[in-house]
């Protein structure tokens, strides 16, 4: 990972698409209980996993954390984007 951001304007603007269109809606996740940071970083020629392609480099790739309830403050778990 070359670099991890939390930009607010871009963070809300993909919160209110998540939780009005995306996985966000399907699941009912409080856009409270939301918070997107953006990364860049870069796969070697390994391919890691297999999931992302080797030799790539990703920018602003979201990673979407929800708090999992309110009983539960401070545990997050990482949500689907698409």
């Amino acid at each position: 990972m070359t670099k991890l951001v939390y930009d607010e304007d871009k963070t809300n603007d993909e919160i209110d698409i998540y939780t009005k269109n995306g996985h966000g809606f399907h699941n009912g996740v409080d856009k409270d209980n939301v918070i997107i940071l953006f990364s860049d970083f870069t796969i070697d020629s390994s391919g890691g996993d297999g999931s992302l392609e080797p030799d790539t480099t990703y920018v602003d790739w979201l990673w979407v954390l929800i708090e999992t309830a309110k009983e539960t403050i401070g545990k997050w778990m990482i949500g689907v984007t698409d």
